[in-house]
């Protein structure tokens, strides 16, 4: 690997930054998801301070990339090197490449890693007296071997509820990790990029209005949402689905010709306008960190149904301002268990408004742009 990181450390001592920069983020990419929407507040808390932002992975479509495109902010996309198995030596150049950037740098800046693999791998290049910082979104373990090797250079690692503290606790314990490193764990709520000045009332009259918005993929499981959209069929309930996302390859024809799909929103006042047109948000997701989209929709009052796993029950009460699904194991148990509550909330159709309220409330009161900002900017710029 030393020739390899050498060589890069020699292309940026030729080719050094034109610009002096107090931040180096690193993040995957920028395509549809609410990981990628949460980088971009991240990026936004920073507006007085010079970052460049490095994109290490193939994204599959650039849905969020104007989120980052900031008058502070310097872009580089560097995937087509680091994303690439043919040539992996240009990973191990660019390794050399960007520590040498930002070990040369006249102030010390401050690295911050996004769940990011090229990063975790560049950190014992960079100089010691820098700090590092990491942000989970959730917690996977098989992604413990990614970021093991390199845990004793990342000074903070940012999660999103109480609950990922036991499990890394656990994972730390089973991999040999030092519990020493338990301290470095600090706990950062996400934020809404908008919060409505008003509650969204709605009247949840029928049919009532059920939607999904997010990405497809073994963790979110549309391919439940499916079979629960046709149980409901099958028993005539009187609901309307709704499903947006990049996973249409997922969903069988009979779902595309009912004109559930609607396609991919790229958040904004698009996707604003999803969670008020919508009543219940329908998750049945395998793991999470928080999702963003449970935040948005309670924002707009929509209530969630949602599976009962990581830190969701940190926010969301049963019966108060959403409702929990608890056979995240037993995918046809699931399937039962949402259908029934779906039945359960046709049938008490008067509880639903106060529970919208609750989940609105809820939203306002911990969601702020305030906490989050003072959240990341405590961590980042210790002098703050």
């Amino acid at each position: 690997m030393f020739p390899f990181i050498l060589i890069g450390n020699l292309i940026a001592y030729l080719n050094p930054l034109k610009t002096e920069y107090d931040l180096f983020f690193f993040f995957p990419g920028f395509s549809i998801g609410g990981a990628e929407r949460v980088n971009a507040e991240i990026i936004k808390s920073f507006e007085d301070k010079k970052i460049i932002l490095f994109f290490t992975k193939n994204s599959p479509n650039d849905g969020m990339k104007h989120f980052f495109e900031l008058p502070h902010v310097t872009l580089k996309e560097i995937n087509y090197w680091t994303d690439n198995k043919w040539m992996y030596w240009g990973n191990l150049i660019y390794r050399g490449i960007c520590s040498r950037y930002i070990n040369a740098q006249s102030k010390k800046p401050v690295v911050f890693i996004g769940q990011c693999n090229f990063a975790y791998k560049l950190t014992p290049h960079i100089n010691r007296s820098i700090k590092i910082h990491e942000l989970i979104h959730m917690y996977d373990p098989r992604f413990t071997w990614v970021w093991a090797p390199f845990i004793q250079f990342i000074d903070t690692r940012i999660i999103v509820g109480e609950i990922f503290k036991q499990k890394f606790g656990q994972c730390y314990r089973e991999a040999g990790i030092p519990e020493k490193y338990l301290d470095r764990l600090k706990i950062v709520f996400y934020r809404l990029e908008f919060l409505p000045d008003t509650f969204h009332q709605r009247n949840f009259e029928r049919p009532l209005k059920i939607y999904y918005a997010g990405r497809g993929g073994p963790q979110k499981r549309v391919w439940i949402i499916v079979e629960i959209i046709k149980r409901c069929k099958t028993l005539n309930l009187p609901v309307q689905f709704k499903l947006a996302g990049s996973f249409k390859d997922e969903l069988p024809q009979e779902i595309l010709n009912d004109d559930c799909y609607v396609g991919e929103l790229k958040g904004g006042q698009d996707m604003y306008h999803f969670h008020q047109s919508n009543d219940i948000l329908l998750m049945t997701s395998a793991w999470e960190g928080f999702p963003l989209v449970i935040m948005e929709a309670m924002a707009f009052g929509a209530i969630p149904l949602v599976t009962n796993i990581d830190a969701i029950p940190e926010h969301i009460t049963h019966g108060q301002n959403g409702y929990l699904l608890s056979h995240v194991n037993d995918e046809n148990r699931l399937i039962e268990e949402a259908v029934q509550q779906i039945q359960s909330m046709l049938e008490h159709k008067d509880s639903l408004e106060g529970i919208s309220h609750n989940a609105y409330n809820y939203a306002i009161s911990n969601f702020s742009a305030e906490k989050f900002r003072k959240g990341y900017r405590s961590v980042l710029l210790c002098d703050e």
